[in-house]
């Protein structure tokens, strides 16, 4: 049901609108960052297509929902790239299946994940069906790069631009969902990244809901052990974000602000103590280095060197370590 998707207002609505006036467009192109719901939309807006019972919405009860639900209706296929790409026999298996009238509704939807890893050929092929879409056919393209997308493909869609969903949308649905307090919700929104499906996982399986440990980095490393926190850094890279957060935190303690602007407020006694080794200016520039370090991994600039260097400086603005 569309309301279980968190944020995207102007997507939905358009999208309902479309289903209100029966003017479905033929393809649609779902662009925006990764893991921020574009595939649940799609597979949300598949339903509400086919539903039996609601009015430009799913039931997610019905007949057609379920079949949905449990990857079985016959007019709704999900393809995904085979390994690192999507092949032209999968366009082509696509393109069989779109010669046949629908079994059960009114239109087939197909709705292709990573659509920017088709390859050449798949490209042009998928361009054909595109240039001449059967009637009672709905194509989803979803990318997380634009960009990648033919500029002859993406004309022949219509565009919905997903973006991050803000904080406070993402805070309030894990408030619902799993009961949390508000300050564990926004803590868990942030830790997220604005990733939807794993801010609900960790609210659900209450990961992250623990006493907050600050990273050791801030309060002082043995030589030996940073190259060790280095290691761990490489191995799970998502661990800067949660870094950056940390750094964010002692400079609103640093500058007095309110308990309510934390992220980890439990921690605000330990980020108290912590807060003495530091300048202002030395946790400014925590911050940059690692938004600079996040960008060169990014650009696939050697990620064990940078977060050598990244680790040895952080370590040399703590007092403790001088």
């Amino acid at each position: 049901m569309f309301r279980d998707i968190v944020g995207h207002d102007k997507n939905i609505e358009a999208l309902r609108n479309a289903l209100r006036s029966g003017r479905i467009a033929g393809a649609y192109l779902f662009a925006g960052p990764a893991h921020v719901g574009k595939e649940f939309t799609a597979m949300m807006f598949a339903k509400a297509i086919h539903c039996k019972t609601a009015d430009a919405d799913a039931c997610g009860r019905c007949v057609s929902c379920r079949k949905i639900d449990d990857g079985n209706h016959p007019d709704v296929r999900l393809i995904r790239p085979q390994g690192n790409w999507m092949k032209i026999d999968q366009v082509r298996a696509m393109q069989r299946q779109l010669t046949y009238r629908p079994m059960e509704g009114h239109y087939k939807v197909c709705i292709l994940t990573d659509a920017d890893r088709m390859t050449t050929q798949a490209a042009n092929s998928m361009l054909k069906t595109l240039e001449e879409p059967p009637g009672d056919t709905v194509i989803i393209l979803i990318t997380a790069k634009y960009d990648a997308i033919l500029l002859t493909i993406r004309s022949r869609c219509r565009p919905l631009k997903f973006g991050h969903v803000p904080l406070e949308s993402l805070a309030r649905e894990l408030t619902r969902r799993a009961m949390l307090p508000d300050s564990l919700a926004r803590q868990i929104a942030i830790l997220s990244s604005g990733n939807v499906s794993k801010a609900i996982e960790m609210a659900e399986s209450k990961e992250g809901t623990h006493e907050p440990e600050i990273p050791p980095l801030l309060t002082g490393l043995e030589p030996l052990q940073l190259f060790r926190e280095a290691e761990r850094l490489q191995k799970q890279t998502e661990q800067l974000d949660v870094l950056l957060t940390w750094y964010r935190d002692l400079l609103m303690v640093k500058q007095r602000a309110p308990d309510e602007l934390l992220t980890y407020v439990q921690a605000r006694p330990l980020l108290d103590e912590v807060v003495r080794n530091y300048a202002s200016w030395q946790i400014q520039q925590a911050i940059q280095w690692i938004q600079e370090t996040k960008q060169h991994l990014q650009r696939n600039i050697n990620s064990a060197l940078a977060l050598d260097v990244l680790v040895i400086r952080l370590a040399g603005l703590n007092a403790r370590n001088r």
